[in-house]
């Protein structure tokens, strides 16, 4: 079975690191992390999800 291939992405609210998520995309990755800290039913909710944002992990590695 092959392994598919995730990035590390930073994940940001308002400019403040609040985590790391493995995802295809930044979309993915957002909504993993949504999921991760139980806000499961928001992580369909457009307008919620806008206030999240990811940048692709320094060195694969982000604190």
């Amino acid at each position: 079975m092959k392994r598919s291939r995730k990035t590390l992405f930073a994940i940001y609210k308002h400019g403040k690191h609040l985590g790391n998520e493995r995802g295809k995309d930044e979309n993915d990755a957002i909504k993993k992390y949504l999921i991760a800290a139980l806000f499961n039913e928001l992580s369909t909710d457009l307008e919620f999800a806008s206030l999240y944002r990811a940048r692709i992990a320094l060195k694969n590695i982000h604190y």
